[in-house]
């Protein structure tokens, strides 16, 4: 039977992808998903697989984009998920699509709720439980002070907080507009941001992502289109995703947009650092798979760590996935827990991890044991 008309089966994304490195499994990869894309778009469905089996297997996908990357095709595992998804919605993406609507409501109540719930529980229940506990865990001792520099008069600015740095991490958010604050900049008047919108891509609900991209657009063009500061690696993604579209065609708005979007550390690069005597010994930095190439949370982390960050020879996918937690929370731990071992290879009791993606913090806290801690590198500013 013939691949997909783009897919060749050289198996690149094989070298890539996280659920294959994780588990060993390649029906999990994005060639296995193209693949059996071909044989079941024909007149009917594989030997022994059912179109249910078809949708249940292709969905599983951590939309981590490393295959895009790798790929001689330049063909996307999660572009192709998220259209099956979309395609094949079901009761996992109204439980998703419920859970991003109504954060402010849902999120401290089902965090408060696994407070009560017995400390083992079947999955998909007991990685959920854990999550909950991560999303409004305590930050660790902050033991860096910046000394800030006033460089930014007058430019005005607006913060983009995210999902979790609005309604769970709420000190993630105040540090950075004491930083902003520090450097001079000046806030611009404008109402509240929606979901970037990555994740209800990845989900399957495009509507919902085109109705997010809408508001935030607009919140964006009422404050007068200023320089547009976020702390997350995926929200920034999601962020510079926005196409031509998403702004009625207008190119030299578009452009403004895409311009005025920077990642909080970038500001940060040439700022003093002073360690207070609570400073971990080993620091390791985690890479999240939406960061940009430039990646500036990387640099500042390396910047204040010093020669307290140990050496990571290869940036691994943390596994949260997204809708994937509620679809397959058992694999989205396997591939934590294998990038959390890589991590803390040569890590001593008390050592640190630290992120600059709010996703991949909330996962990695949630499996992290008890010598170690994951956190944002926001946690550790005083």
């Amino acid at each position: 039977m013939a691949a997909p008309k783009n897919c060749v089966q050289c198996g690149k994304c094989l070298e890539v992808c996280p659920l294959f490195k994780a588990t060993g499994r390649e029906e999990l990869t994005p060639r296995a998903k193209f693949f059996l894309e071909s044989i079941c778009s024909g007149d009917g469905m594989a030997e022994g697989l059912t179109e249910h089996d078809f949708k249940s297997l292709a969905s599983l996908c951590l939309s981590c984009g490393r295959c895009a990357k790798n790929c001689p095709q330049k063909m996307s595992g999660p572009d192709f998920v998220s259209d099956l998804r979309a395609k094949s919605k079901g009761f996992t993406q109204t439980c998703w699509d419920l859970w991003l609507k109504n954060p402010g409501l849902l999120w401290p109540t089902a965090a408060a709720l696994s407070k009560f719930s017995p400390e083992f529980l079947p999955e998909p229940f007991g990685s959920a439980r854990k999550r909950m506990q991560s999303l409004f865990a305590k930050s660790p001792e902050p033991w860096a002070e910046l000394k800030m520099q006033v460089k930014f008069e007058e430019r005005e600015v607006l913060l983009f907080k995210g999902c979790v740095g609005r309604f769970a991490r709420k000190e993630w958010s105040a540090k950075a507009d004491r930083l902003l604050d520090g450097m001079g900049m000046i806030r611009a008047e404008g109402a509240q941001f929606s979901c970037c919108g990555s994740s209800y891509g990845s989900a399957g609900l495009p509507e919902r992502q085109s109705a997010s991209r809408a508001k935030n657009v607009k919140v964006w063009q009422d404050a007068g289109h200023p320089l547009l500061i976020t702390f997350c690696a995926t929200c920034l993604k999601g962020l510079k995703e926005y196409s031509l579209d998403d702004f009625a065609g207008d190119e030299n708005l578009y452009e403004l947009w895409l311009n005025s979007l920077s990642p909080l550390s970038s500001l940060l690069l040439d700022a003093e650092v002073k360690l207070g005597d609570n400073a971990p010994d080993q620091i390791a930095y985690h890479r999240p798979c939406h960061a940009p190439e430039d990646d500036a949370d990387r640099k500042f982390v390396e910047n204040i760590a010093g020669t307290r960050l140990l050496p990571v020879q290869e940036d691994l996918c943390c596994g949260f996935g997204g809708i994937m937690q509620l679809g397959a929370p058992e694999l989205s731990k396997e591939v934590g827990g294998h990038c959390l071992n890589h991590l803390t290879r040569d890590m001593k009791t008390g050592g640190q991890i630290l992120s600059g993606c709010s996703a991949c913090v909330i996962q990695l806290a949630s499996l992290v044991k008890d010598e170690y801690f994951a956190a944002h590198w926001l946690d550790i500013l005083k």
